[in-house]
């Protein structure tokens, strides 16, 4: 099965759903990163993962960042900066709706 961009930003939402601020949570940001590294059949957009995890859960993204080894392309990677709202536009997430959805698993409803 060809990994798919779509499919690999849906695990990526997926993920940052799953997140319960334990230890755990490194482990596994760190092998979804791994996974996305390993893609070939295009180019993964992980500068923007990693810039929608430094704006919503700051800590574990700067624990994440202090786990890699210095001078490796993760490590780069992890260093670039990108606005936040940049990331999500390339990420396809173009309305409030959109995010709510993505980051929570529900959308808002006002009354």
């Amino acid at each position: 099965m060809r990994p798919d961009k779509q499919i690999l930003i849906d695990e990526f939402f997926a993920m940052i759903r799953k997140l319960t601020r334990t230890g755990a949570d490194i482990m596994l940001v760190r092998d979804f990163f791994w996974k996305a590294s390993e893609i070939r059949s295009f180019i993964p957009p992980t500068v923007e993962f990693m810039t929608v995890l430094k704006t919503y859960n700051a800590v574990l993204f700067h624990e994440f960042r202090k786990s890699l080894v210095p001078n490796t392309s993760m490590h780069m990677l992890a260093n670039v900066h990108m606005e936040a709202g940049e990331a999500l536009i390339s990420l396809g997430i173009t309305s409030l709706e959109q995010l709510q959805l993505a980051v929570k698993g529900t959308v808002a409803v006002n009354s």
